[in-house]
């Protein structure tokens, strides 16, 4: 069974990667439905994108299936009550963004000058960035605290598990953007752990799914937080608030954003106690 097991998450992890590899190539060169020079962030880039990273990731849970002779649902897509585990996940990456903006802004580190969207421009928008954020969360999470990891750790056991998939997720995190500090890829990867500790407690992604989106949708739709991957650490242009972020480093993340703040590290073990509290294991 170990064996098997063990089979499967190697099989999800080549077939997803490489079925993302050869859409996005597609995708890119002979289709040039986008422009891989093009380095400004917009709803659709992340649409299409995360569209295929999602389609790969299912993929390869179809294989995994086979191999194991269990259901999709078994990898963490479980439907029961996937509602509102997800708007409660959303509640939660919301909320965590909200006390650390507000936790800067107290030290001088951020600033609202109105609003930088008008008219139809911030409905578009705002619907926009919600449904990419939300695809993004559901392709990150069906890829790194889904299938592979619920396959690992039927082979070496759950937290074992959860680690390597979170360290993974950190270093792709790293190196796959430019100018990553090592801030960003401490919390990313503290981030990715809490994440994995909400599936393995709640036995679905769907609460994760829900945290990631709306924190990455607070962080740099909202509030306008810069990130490397946006024009080498600029804010997205079309964000919500006008305003930003100044002062050092340490406080504001700097290009990287408000994830490498080192006020986000008591969050985080803030997020961990409180979850542990009110949660049960299932």
């Amino acid at each position: 069974m170990r064996l098997r097991a063990f089979l499967a998450f190697i099989v999800f992890v080549l077939v997803s990667q490489s079925l993302e590899f050869g859409l996005s190539w597609l995708t890119f060169v002979p289709l040039h439905l986008l422009d891989p020079n093009d380095r400004t962030w917009r709803p659709s880039l992340f649409l299409v994108y995360e569209g295929i990273v999602f389609a790969a990731a299912m993929a390869g849970t179809l294989a995994a299936a086979r191999i194991q002779r269990k259901r999709v649902a078994d990898y963490g897509f479980a439907g029961a009550r996937a509602a509102r585990q997800l708007l409660a996940g959303s509640a939660w990456g919301l909320g965590s963004v909200v006390l650390l903006v507000a936790a800067i802004a107290a030290l001088g580190g951020f600033t609202v000058a109105g609003l930088a969207l008008r008219g139809t421009a911030l409905a578009a928008y705002t619907l926009a960035w919600l449904a990419a954020f939300f695809l993004l969360g559901l392709a990150e999470e069906a890829t790194f605290r889904a299938t592979g990891m619920f396959a690992l750790a039927d082979s070496i056991g759950r937290w074992p598990a959860a680690a390597v998939t979170t360290l993974i997720f950190a270093l792709l995190h790293y190196f796959g953007k430019p100018n990553e500090s090592v801030a960003d890829a401490l919390s990313v990867g503290l981030l990715g752990l809490f994440l994995a500790f909400t599936v393995l407690r709640t036995g679905t992604i769907w609460w994760a799914v829900g945290f990631h989106a709306l924190f990455d949708y607070a962080a740099l739709f909202v509030f306008g937080a810069p990130n490397t991957g946006n024009n080498n650490g600029q804010p997205i242009s079309t964000k919500l608030l006008a305003g930003g972020f100044r002062g050092p480093e340490w406080l504001t993340g700097g290009t990287t954003g408000i994830e490498a703040s080192w006020l986000i590290f008591p969050i985080i073990a803030l997020l961990f106690l409180a979850f542990d509290r009110t949660s049960r294991s299932r």
